[in-house]
């Protein structure tokens, strides 16, 4: 049994000769793993999880709903709620190797994976929060990141502090 206080994990399970049941927590619910390789991520009000092989066994904390993620499948659950299960990106598994691969996600996404990593403020304005971002960058180096998006895109970078840093559209 592993409590997952926050972050992401990439959990690979194998046979167990005595079958004991692994499972995963967070405070929106519990996971029990069915023979699988699968990622956790807790955010700040839901847990995302995506299958990659075998499946997981998924039940609320609140309202106990239950549902079994296949491989090839992801959701996203609250305490009291799953989300309508969809298709698993490949991609998203690439963070375990130090990279975000994004294709044809909009940048307040990418920011928001960075904040996770970035020591500080990074903020991001509106006007841009939308933009479409493709390619591969490295998650745990967020100045690398922001300098390469900076490089390919219509923005700027402001550095107001070492630890503040702003995107903005381009002048």
């Amino acid at each position: 049994r592993l409590h997952l206080l926050r972050g992401e994990i990439l959990i690979d399970t194998a046979t167990d000769p005595l079958q004991r049941p692994f499972y995963v927590e967070t405070p929106q619910g519990q996971l029990r793993a069915l023979g699988t390789r699968f990622t956790v991520r807790l955010d700040e009000t839901e847990t995302f999880v995506a299958v990659y092989e075998g499946a997981i066994e998924v039940h609320t904390a609140a309202t106990r709903a239950t549902a079994i993620i296949p491989a090839g499948r992801q959701t996203r659950f609250t305490g009291t709620s799953l989300t309508a299960v969809e298709s698993a990106d490949p991609a998203r598994e690439a963070w375990t190797r130090g990279l975000r691969v994004a294709r044809n996600i909009p940048l307040s996404e990418v920011v928001r994976e960075l904040r996770r990593y970035h020591h500080g403020y990074l903020g991001l304005a509106p006007e841009v929060a939308g933009l479409r971002v493709f390619g591969g960058y490295p998650v745990s180096d967020s100045d690398r990141t922001l300098a390469m998006l900076e490089s390919v895109m219509p923005i700027r970078v402001r550095r107001t502090l070492p630890w503040w840093v702003s995107i903005e559209p381009e002048e």
